[in-house]
């Protein structure tokens, strides 16, 4: 595993456990998908009760880029919302973006 990839997964793992001191009821689970898409791995959480899921890739071609999306925990069904420098992925960041999109 690539050090940007686990320095990603990590801070994801972090702040899920933030969140779930926070929300209790927050059922959640932090993932790895090496390989996922063509040349890229990423990180996953996902929000178990309602099967959404928030992907963090970072492509082998671009390793300093983090694209950001939604979808459906087990399906295809995704959703691109921004891409960010790693650098500017902080705990913050991560926080505002789980709690926009995977918590009820």
């Amino acid at each position: 595993m690539n050090k940007n990839i686990q320095q990603l997964l990590t801070l994801v793992a972090s702040c899920n456990d933030q969140l779930t001191e926070k929300y209790p009821q927050l059922s959640t689970a932090v993932g790895l998908l090496e390989q996922s898409l063509q040349a890229s791995n990423a990180v996953t959480i996902d929000n178990v009760k309602l099967k959404k899921r928030l992907m963090f890739i970072i492509l082998d071609a671009h390793p300093e880029i983090v694209g950001i999306g939604t979808g459906q925990s087990g399906t295809e069904d995704f959703t691109f919302i921004k891409q960010v420098s790693l650098t500017e992925i902080s705990q913050s960041l991560l926080i505002e973006l789980i709690e926009q999109h995977i918590t009820d």
